[in-house]
């Protein structure tokens, strides 16, 4: 959902910003969101903006929307007593909106007539912490050199102190000013050693708050085991003052020995350092990260975001962030998300030679916004292995399907981008795949999968593709019999010849808890969705499945509304969620990724999936697929 409010803020030094093709006073972001990704080429201006938006004491929000609406209204009642002309000023939409919302002085009408204002303006003052580029999990240790000592077996030829100050810290604030503030948190990592040891032994919320982060580490990198992250202390050393040898270990309950921090893989450090301070923030904190992608794996950096949008902890918290990246990994995965706001920043300078600084809220599949971080469209990453569908409806199915798998049998459910990736090839468009019309000799085969891996994310391959009831002597038949020739170890064809399309695996049970949403809502809600489901249970027990698999599934759907019948005028269920033709012809459904994000949303059990034998067969074997390497 996209958000109803705007975060507006003082000019920028060395910029003027451009909105709408006119030079303002005050920058605004429109649609803050619970996560704002800042992107654009470098010294686009965007790292400047984040510590300006860092450096505010006081965030100020207003809902557009209601802030016109209420313009509207009180200009209506101009010439009403009950207005003074300074509170009807404050309303006008003209030039000096930002003086009105950005002075303290001009709030003051606002805060005195709370009731006029409902909803409009509203201001926060949060704590802020910022992770900058400048990060690392480890201590930072000085050499004492003994150049004289003998290289004899042994010996030790160099001692190491502790670098006691954080160098990172005392950087960043010595080149920019604006960060010199209290109010700021910045987290480098160089601490970690002490925060762990401090959050271990804290107050019950503090541990908490550290446990829910073991739990994560332990979750995501170490098979759902449960992880003791400790920061090991030497109690000799540190009442000396030495501190020669701070240590971060991970220890598990089915494991034994420890893991050293330093030992793990880049990715996981780089992920500690990003989601620990995050764990430990308190409710509300504004969460600033420059270029979280450093250090990650696509698949690592699709952890990160899906903690962040996802893990419940988390979301409680109520955290908002400020994101800069030039990841286009980062960007995609932000497609299916409604709570994600992306803004593009471009610097321009005009013919003065003043600089000027557009700022864009854009669509996240905007080509632009690729151009910006300078990347081409070709740009991949290697899987284990990919999973080839005819779309986002295939892929959304199958994630359910596995997700169900996983969580009935409790199995590690694989992780997306790193142990597999989707790959959409759009249906026919697989023709492009192949160059030879003949493949019927062993060259012939091998070019064929040699011309699909070219183009794909791994070379181990699930290729899944609907039958659509092909008939001999088709070209989608032809098509068809050229995948399953070119099989091999590593390229697995998987045709659904005993139905249609995919939609046609689902058993009665599926369909009993997702025809609800193809009611005519007006008619559901005057029966009571209860009642309305129950009609559906009924219908469904005389329908014979079967009979549907080689048929478009409108025929299917069709009978369901036949068979539900009208309510007064109005069938129940509506026939424009199908394609159908005056002939009485019907066809596939008309927003399959609709149906398919129903259905990811609903997380049906694994008992309703395997009433059906062959969706049962092809999870297991996708199943297999991806962690069979």
């Amino acid at each position: 959902m996209k958000s109803p409010f705007d975060l507006m803020l003082p000019q920028l030094p060395f910029y003027k910003i451009v909105k709408d093709g006119i030079l303002t006073d005050i920058i605004t972001l429109d649609a803050v969101n619970d996560i704002n990704i800042f992107i654009g080429s470098n010294n686009s201006g965007k790292s400047l903006f984040m510590r300006k938006l860092m450096a505010s004491q006081t965030y100020t929000y207003v809902n557009r929307l209601q802030f016109n609406l209420a313009n509207e209204l009180i200009k209506s009642f101009r010439f009403s007593s009950s207005y003074s002309s300074q509170d009807l000023e404050l309303f006008e939409v003209n030039k000096d909106l930002p003086r009105v919302i950005t002075s303290r002085e001009n709030r003051r009408p606002f805060i005195n007539n709370p009731d006029k204002i409902s909803g409009i303006l509203h201001y926060e003052e949060p704590k802020v912490i910022f992770i900058p580029v400048l990060r690392s999990a480890h201590s930072l240790y000085d050499e004492v050199s003994q150049r004289d000592a003998p290289r004899s077996l042994g010996s030790e030829r160099y001692k190491f102190n502790k670098i006691e100050d954080d160098i990172f810290l005392n950087t960043i604030r010595h080149n920019y000013e604006e960060l010199q503030s209290d109010s700021i948190e910045i987290f480098t990592g160089l601490d970690l050693y002490k925060e762990i040891l401090n959050s271990r032994n804290s107050d019950r919320n503090t541990r908490l708050k550290f446990q829910a982060f073991e739990d994560f580490v332990g979750e995501n990198f170490f098979n759902g085991q449960k992880v003791d992250i400790v920061a090991n202390f030497n109690k000799r050393e540190s009442l000396s003052g030495k501190n020669t040898n701070e240590q971060i270990t991970l220890s598990f309950e089915k494991e034994k020995g420890t893991y050293k921090l330093h030992d793990l893989g880049d990715g996981i450090q780089a992920l500690i350092i990003l989601l620990f301070k995050i764990f430990m923030a308190e409710d509300g904190t504004y969460i600033f990260i420059d270029e979280p992608e450093i250090n990650l794996h696509p698949g690592m950096q699709r952890v990160f975001l899906e903690q962040i949008t996802s893990n419940e902890f988390l979301k409680k918290k109520k955290l908002r962030y400020f994101i800069s990246t030039h990841s286009n990994h980062l960007m995609d995965l932000t497609l299916d998300l409604s709570n994600v706001s992306i803004y593009s920043f471009s610097p321009t300078i005009t013919g003065d030679r003043e600089k000027h600084l557009i700022i864009k809220n854009v669509n996240a599949g905007d080509n632009s916004v690729l151009k910006n971080i300078g990347v081409n469209n070709s740009a991949v990453f290697m899987a284990n292995c990919s999973i080839w569908v005819e779309g986002i409806s295939d892929r959304n199915y199958i994630k359910a399907f596995l997700q169900s798998y996983c969580k009935f049998h409790r199995k590690q459910y694989p992780k997306e981008d790193i142990d597999y990736a989707f790959f959409e090839y759009a249906g026919s468009n697989i023709d492009h795949y192949f160059f030879n019309e003949n493949v019927d000799d062993e060259h012939s085969r091998e070019d064929v999968a040699r011309n699909i891996k070219a183009l794909a994310l791994s070379n181990r391959i699930f290729l899944l593709a609907d039958s659509d009831d092909a008939q001999v002597g088709s070209a989608k038949h032809a098509r068809l019999a050229k995948l399953m020739k070119a099989e091999s170890d590593t390229f697995t064809p998987r045709i659904l010849d005993k139905y249609r399309e995919i939609e046609n695996l689902f058993p009665k049970e599926v369909w009993s808890r997702i025809l609800i949403h193809f009611c005519n809502k007006d008619v559901t809600e005057k029966l009571g969705q209860a009642h309305v489901e129950d009609k559906i249970n009924d219908v469904l027990k005389g329908v014979n499945m079967n009979a549907f698999r080689k048929k478009y599934i409108g025929n299917f759907l069709n009978e369901i509304r036949e068979k539900l019948g009208r309510e007064g005028h109005q069938f129940l269920l509506n026939r424009s969620e199908y394609n159908h033709n005056n002939d009485n012809q019907y066809g596939t459904l008309k927003n399959k990724r609709w149906l398919s994000e129903i259905l990811l949303h609903e997380e049906l059990s694994w008992e309703v999936y395997q009433k059906n034998a062959d969706l049962k067969e092809l999870t297991a074997e996708i199943y297999r697929f991806i962690t069979e390497k």
